[in-house]
């Protein structure tokens, strides 16, 4: 499958949801995507459709989770203090979590602050794990993305 890089113009990478693997991120004529895949200092992070389960699915590193199942929880916060973000996700089998420079560390002329929500909003178009939190808080944009991603798997 296509998996547009996150924040990564028109880089593009084919995904292989099997094992979580993927080519170096190009150009690939016609590209229709199936979602997005940004590589991390801890590994290549994925999130694409699951139509059958009606889900969107989120892999790091070969392991999966369901976003929408109930037992699925996820966590993203800012420590302002020190310039960090913790994500965790988690399901009854697997969890992931990793602490990191926070998008906004080196932005001239940011200054971030906690009780700003219009600088939360800027999370899921900034980071990555930002952008898996707001598709974990919102079934409307999960069932948009869950048809018009769809519709560019494999047969």
């Amino acid at each position: 499958m296509i998996l547009k890089k996150f924040k990564g113009g028109s880089k593009y990478t084919e995904y292989n949801p099997v094992d979580g693997s993927a080519s170096e991120f190009g150009e690939i004529e016609g590209a229709e995507i199936c979602g997005f895949c940004e590589q991390t200092r801890w590994g290549l992070a994925a999130v694409y459709p699951a139509p059958e389960e009606e889900t969107l699915i989120v892999q790091i590193n070969g392991t999966t989770w369901d976003l929408f199942t109930s037992d699925t929880t996820v966590v993203y916060n800012h420590h302002y203090d020190d310039e960090m973000t913790y994500f965790k996700i988690a399901d009854e089998e697997n969890e992931y979590e990793v602490r990191y420079e926070a998008w906004w560390k080196d932005v001239p002329h940011f200054e971030p602050n906690k009780w700003a929500a219009s600088r939360e909003d800027e999370n899921s178009h900034e980071d990555f794990f930002g952008y898996v939190l707001m598709l974990w808080q919102s079934e409307e944009k999960k069932d948009n993305l869950i048809e018009s991603w769809s519709g560019n798997l494999p047969k």
